[in-house]
């Protein structure tokens, strides 16, 4: 029997000889456990972004006129709110389109939870990438220069539409790839088939996320 031993950082660096690897195996190991940790360290990120007030600006405006200590406590539930953002978010990324692929393109469902734990490990760059350009640079997601959303801003006013390009990355681009790379090899559909259904998921995620960052959090203190 051949077995499959998960392995995030080398997949994402060698995806031909992983995903053939993975392709081929009748058995996989470690899933969970680089699923775990996945989401650990999508909880400590959210957290620290969200204590730091990465892209908390709109937040942080209203509460920085109180106290001190009243300050600190919100600042305080504003990043716990962010890690559990940081548990629900993974989850979501990584079971949603699983169970959509395994629908529509009838893969092993457990090969497919392989593929979606690579794709989020993108996200998580990308998440640290944002971190460090807010940081350090002062730049936001929307004027990222690995998004689309610099050119939106030249084009239109409307923040959820900037939100939504800010979502078209390199990153994301990336994921696609890996994703098309895979599921073309082992479905039985065609590629275009296979293409169209990657980019309607994404395209539904990317406009989730666009209009849930465009919420007005800021109301709620």
């Amino acid at each position: 029997m051949m077995i499959y031993q998960l392995q995030l950082v080398k997949g994402l660096l060698r995806p031909t000889d992983s995903f053939y690897r993975l392709e081929q195996a009748e058995a996989i190991r470690g899933l969970w456990s680089r699923l775990s940790l996945l989401v650990f360290f999508s909880m400590l990120i959210s957290f620290i972004s969200g204590y730091l007030g990465i892209q908390a600006e709109p937040v942080s405006t209203y509460i920085i006129e109180m106290n001190p200590t009243i300050f600190e406590w919100k600042k305080m539930l504003f990043a716990i709110g962010t890690a559990v953002w940081g548990l629900i978010y993974p989850l979501v990324v990584i079971f949603i389109p699983t169970l959509l692929f395994w629908t529509f393109l009838e893969v092993d469902f457990r090969k497919l939870m392989a593929l979606q734990t690579f794709v989020y490990l993108i996200y998580l760059i990308e998440f640290c990438v944002l971190i460090g350009l807010q940081l350090f640079l002062a730049i936001p997601r929307t004027s990222s220069p690995f998004t689309l959303g610099v050119l939106a801003q030249y084009v239109t006013d409307n923040q959820i539409v900037i939100s939504f390009f800010s979502f078209i990355s390199l990153f994301q681009l990336w994921a696609i790839a890996l994703q098309y790379r895979f599921l073309k090899s082992v479905s039985t559909k065609s590629s275009s088939y296979v293409f169209l259904l990657i980019i309607i998921i994404t395209l539904v995620f990317w406009v989730f996320s666009a209009l849930f960052t465009s919420i007005h959090i800021e109301r709620l203190f």
